[in-house]
């Protein structure tokens, strides 16, 4: 039988302190004095732990995991994919290798370790697209190594965070629809679903209340499951807007194939308008005019922040870097005026 990996909190719970302590002594960091440092050393060399990564350390310059809840890999081409082909170039550049991980919904409600971070195989992770907060406190305290979030913020934990511009971004997408005539604007979006959707939704209501419009609870549309995350169709509002704006381009090719299939034209009879300028499986032919997000500038900022953090280059507190984007036009906004 094949011997059980020693956890950090295996090593902590040795030496009654806390698996915080243990990972900051074994990486050299502040906090902890040199008598305990020295002691947290002797005690992990004694399990038989070994550090993140020191197994292939010789063969690259380091070693990355990128962890994904399954509900964002939907289709073999959804936006977490494109976003993990981009991460893996913009490591390439920087001699590091990736090793992907897909948590499954049960390995997330029983907060069970990956086998890539408790098999060392890595020096650093990066989780991408935000999971549950109960799991997140798993992996610090339980990872022993650099960690990264792509695409979500969590305010609570002292990580590094990459996010695309959601708040500005659908205040620019909303202002877009503004400036063009329309006042009777619906966001569609379940904006409890992640934070980046809430952003978003924050971002609709600035510019609606900037610009003195009418809020309506109607025309604030659920777009998804909570558990799957799954895409649905949208419920139209009894008083129909104008126009729509949406949290991503997915839900709003979905929404355009609702409203054709309910009789209206887009964008003759209404206007859409989407988020990310990225649609894995379109079920309209309409060219939906977006606010892109700059994958590869986020998937840059990624990994420039991971390889600093395992390289010992920055080890100051989490830093949270926001990536704007640019208004695309395509073919689903009309003019009112």
């Amino acid at each position: 039988m094949a011997r059980k990996a020693v956890r950090l909190s295996d090593i902590a719970e040795k030496l009654g302190v806390s698996t915080v302590t243990v990972s900051n002594a074994l990486a050299n960091q502040r906090g902890v004095s040199e008598e305990l440092r020295e002691k947290i050393k002797e005690m992990a060399s004694e399990m038989g732990y070994h550090a993140p990564g020191t197994q292939i350390m010789a063969k690259t310059a380091v070693n990355i995991g990128v962890l994904v809840q399954e509900r964002y890999l939907g289709n073999g081409s959804s936006f977490y994919w494109r976003l993990y082909q981009e991460l893996a170039i913009a490591c390439a550049a920087h001699n590091c290798l990736l090793a992907f991980c897909v948590l499954k919904p049960d390995e997330e409600k029983n907060t069970v370790l990956p086998v890539m971070v408790s098999d060392h195989r890595i020096d650093g992770l990066i989780v991408m697209g935000e999971i549950s907060r109960a799991y997140l406190r798993m992996l610090e305290k339980e990872a022993g190594m650099p960690m990264i979030f792509l695409d979500f913020f969590a305010a609570e934990f002292d990580v590094d965070c990459v996010i695309s511009n959601n708040f500005y971004g659908m205040y620019t997408a909303t202002r877009h629809l503004i400036k063009k005539g329309h006042k009777k604007i619906a966001y569609v979006g379940s904006v409890k679903s992640s934070n980046s959707i809430a952003d978003r939704y924050f971002g609709y209501l600035k510019a609606m209340r900037q610009y003195g419009l009418e809020e309506r609870e109607e025309w604030i549309v659920e777009d998804r499951t909570s558990g799957t995350m799954e895409i649905i169709e949208p419920k139209l509002p009894k008083d129909m807007p104008t126009a729509f704006v949406c949290n991503c381009d997915q839900t709003a090719s979905v929404l355009i194939h609702e409203l054709e299939g309910n009789g209206y034209r887009v964008p003759e009879d209404v206007s859409v308008v989407g988020y990310d300028n990225f649609v894995f499986m379109p079920v309209c032919d309409v060219a939906i005019t977006t606010y892109g997000v700059d994958m590869p500038e986020m998937a840059k900022a990624a990994a420039e922040r991971i390889i600093a953090r395992v390289k010992g280059l920055d080890k100051g507190p989490g830093r949270l870097s926001i990536i704007s984007g640019n208004l695309i036009d395509g073919e689903s906004v009309r003019a009112l005026i």
